[in-house]
């Protein structure tokens, strides 16, 4: 498998940077996660109205700025007058929505690895335009696309033979298929929503017969941590990356 391994066999990714501790979603959050040391980073990309990809999880603005509607139906300079962070905590007041530029070169090269789920409303230029993004910031951050909506990364791997994908799989009766789909791609890994894992085993130990790699997501609980360990995951994704770095230095 020409996936890339987990240099000490545990990957603590952190869940929209450190979404535990900062907005989710911001530099302040991926700031957070590099200092605190997490092997990996996971954000979402959403599309604005004229095409720019920012940092962005839900389809509208209201849980997480003080703006409302739709994002994909706002300009990026709109967008650029929104608070991202008061949400969270007043000390992030006037926290803006990152492009995805601004947050690939804030990580720079203080991480190797990144994970970009592209939510399904992306337009194949679009995902076009993420991958020419990426490409002009760095060759050296390693990152895995990955999506609820497959055909996204169809359109992926159409464009791009050599980039790494990732098939969320949020739904139990969605493992059957992404395992066939992942085995015959090298560079494919599977997300899975921890749950999933841990209430069927049976489907980790098929995902390591056919080789694949797997990330379960969103782990808080050490315990939970623990278990996934013992069935075979090694990339775990986490809003806590201090209690799960603490964790993984345990073992």
């Amino acid at each position: 498998v020409d996936y890339p391994r987990t240099e000490d066999g545990i990957e603590i990714i952190a869940h929209r940077g450190f979404s535990g501790v900062a907005p989710e979603n911001t530099v302040s959050a991926i700031e957070a996660a590099l200092e605190e040391g997490a092997d990996a980073v996971e954000f979402d990309i959403q599309f604005t109205s004229d095409g720019s990809a920012v940092l962005f999880h839900d389809d509208t603005l209201e849980r997480t700025t003080n703006g409302s509607g739709l994002i994909r139906k706002q300009t990026l300079e709109e967008l650029a007058t929104l608070d991202a962070g008061s949400w969270f905590s007043s000390q992030f007041r006037g926290e803006p929505i990152p492009t995805l530029a601004l947050a690939l070169s804030c990580i720079d090269l203080r991480m190797t690895r990144v994970y970009a789920e592209v939510k399904g409303s992306a337009k194949h230029d679009e995902v076009d335009r993420i991958v020419q993004t990426v490409g002009e910031i760095s060759d050296e951050v390693h990152m895995v696309f990955i999506a609820i909506d497959w055909s996204v990364l169809d359109r992926l791997r159409v464009l791009h033979s050599e980039l790494n994908i990732g098939y969320i799989v949020e739904q139990a009766s969605r493992a059957e298929e992404a395992i066939a789909r992942a085995s015959r791609d090298s560079r494919a890994l599977i997300n899975f929503d921890a749950k999933i894992l841990l209430d069927n085993p049976e489907v980790a130990d098929y995902a390591i017969r056919e080789g694949i790699d797997m990330v379960a997501w969103t782990v808080d609980d050490s315990t939970d941590a623990t278990r996934l360990l013992e069935i075979g995951v090694r990339r775990i994704t986490t809003n806590q990356v201090a209690a799960l770095l603490k964790w993984k230095a345990t073992l």
